[in-house]
């Protein structure tokens, strides 16, 4: 394991401890984009006042970069409108009004259950895009095409040369991308049929030599993943242990650093430039079960938590179903919230409108009180002590990125990073976080 300096060690009270399943009812209204990823929207199949049913297909995937999309509740179509998305964009949604059923679309059986190596990669590759399936990165693409991304000459040259090299190492992570979500811890520490199939599926595509679980210190060991060390014959899988507690070490670029000591090139790099490719415990099953089950996505694991939240662990939702509608099955507000995040404190959106939906992006949802949030007119004036440069973990000036952040010079601010060369790994392609990183949330 190598030695990871950067980052800043957060306290214990912000890691996710309470990891127990909660249980909500079916909603009964769900929002739907049709964009839910980097990429193209779908193009929907139906129209208002049609019937559906659980996984039956509402929309579908016109472009290369788009996917199909799937009814997570049985109901009526109610309306194809402008609706705010999990970023707040108004982005075009299928509305449907459940019918409290739950209905399922009739789903699609094999003659008999196939061993993972009997599937072709081209079959593995269709069934994770016909799944609707992506990446759980800042950014979200889709996955297939993470797996066998388009070219881009640009993006993968240095000095007229190639440096995109063959993978030999497939990470799968138990960390999430923050201390204060807790799903991938979750589904590491119980058992799932699924896991095994998906590992087999992702490393038939990477191509990968090597299995490499990266797991969290501060919990116990993971019996599931032991037993699937101990079932490698060619003994190629091992177990890495990180500081979770780590920020931001949970991410793609200083994981890879910490775990293997290969330092991804920026600004335009990516893991498999480095010969890794880096997927969650959370996605190796949800691959498993679409290429064995060949069921869509209709709901998502997310971690719930905050002082003004009624409970804190981890939530089976369906996709589509409003902030507000999950808060109230779960016992509404236990107080009155200063914030309300989707995703993690460090690295989410906040929101002011309950009707956001939970989409396949969404990982978390927050509702802090005053005592869990900074204002902004508690900002400091530097002091230029270096601390902030001491633990940035892409070697930004923090510092000169604060200070025009504050007069407003957001312009500027870009600028430095872009010319530090790392702005693009962090702020283009996972988002503008990394500038509030050691900071007081500038961002």
């Amino acid at each position: 394991m190598a030695f990871f300096s950067k980052g800043i060690t957060l306290k214990r009270k912000v890691t996710t401890v309470k990891l127990q399943l909660l249980e909500t009812p079916l909603p009964q209204r769900v929002i739907l984009p049709l964009q839910q990823y980097i990429g193209e929207p779908s193009e929907p199949v139906v129209k208002a006042g049609d019937k559906v049913k659980v996984g039956q297909l509402i929309a579908t995937d016109n472009k290369d970069n788009s996917l199909p999309l799937y009814a997570t509740i049985s109901g009526t179509v109610e309306d194809i409108t402008e609706q705010p998305d999990y970023k707040g964009t108004p982005t075009l949604a299928i509305i449907i009004e459940g019918d409290g059923k739950d209905t399922r679309e009739a789903p699609h059986k094999e003659k008999e259950k196939k061993d993972i190596s009997s599937y072709s990669p081209t079959e593995i590759l269709e069934r994770i895009h016909a799944a609707g399936l992506i990446t759980t990165q800042l950014v979200p693409v889709p996955l297939y095409t993470d797996l066998v991304p388009i070219d881009q000459p640009k993006a993968h040259l240095i000095d007229g040369q190639r440096i995109t090299r063959k993978i030999d190492t497939l990470i799968i992570t138990a960390l999430d991308k923050e201390p204060s979500l807790g799903v991938n811890r979750y589904l590491a520490g119980i058992g799932n049929e699924e896991l095994a199939d998906g590992i087999a599926a992702l490393k038939m595509i990477t191509g990968a030599q090597y299995i490499r679980f990266v797991v969290d210190t501060l919990y116990p060991p993971y019996t599931q993943l032991k037993e699937l060390v101990t079932a490698d014959e060619e003994e190629t899988t091992t177990i890495i242990s990180l500081n979770g507690r780590r920020y931001p070490i949970g991410l793609a670029i200083p994981l890879i650093k910490a775990a293997l000591g290969r330092e991804v090139p920026l600004p335009y790099g990516h893991p498999r430039d480095v010969g890794v490719a880096l997927y969650d415990i959370d996605t190796a099953i949800a691959v498993g079960k679409a290429v064995s089950t060949q069921t869509p996505q209709v709901e998502s694991l997310i971690t719930v938590g905050g002082g003004a939240m009624p409970k804190a662990g981890i939530v089976k939702v369906r996709i589509g179903t409003p902030i507000g509608d999950l808060i109230e099955s779960l016992g509404g507000f236990s107080t009155s919230p200063a914030k309300i995040i989707t995703g993690g404190p460090m690295t989410g959106m906040a929101h002011y409108d309950l009707t956001i939906p939970i989409t396949k992006e969404t990982q978390g949802l927050f509702a802090l009180t005053h005592n869990e949030i900074q204002l902004s007119g508690d900002y400091r004036q530097c002091i230029n002590c270096g601390l902030c440069v001491k633990v940035c973990p892409v070697n930004l000036l923090p510092g000169m990125l604060s200070m025009y952040c504050a007069k407003d010079q957001f312009d500027k601010a870009f600028l430095i990073a872009l010319n530090a060369g790392v702005v693009t790994m962090y702020a283009l392609h996972e988002g503008p976080w990394c500038i509030s990183f050691g900071m007081q949330s500038i961002s």
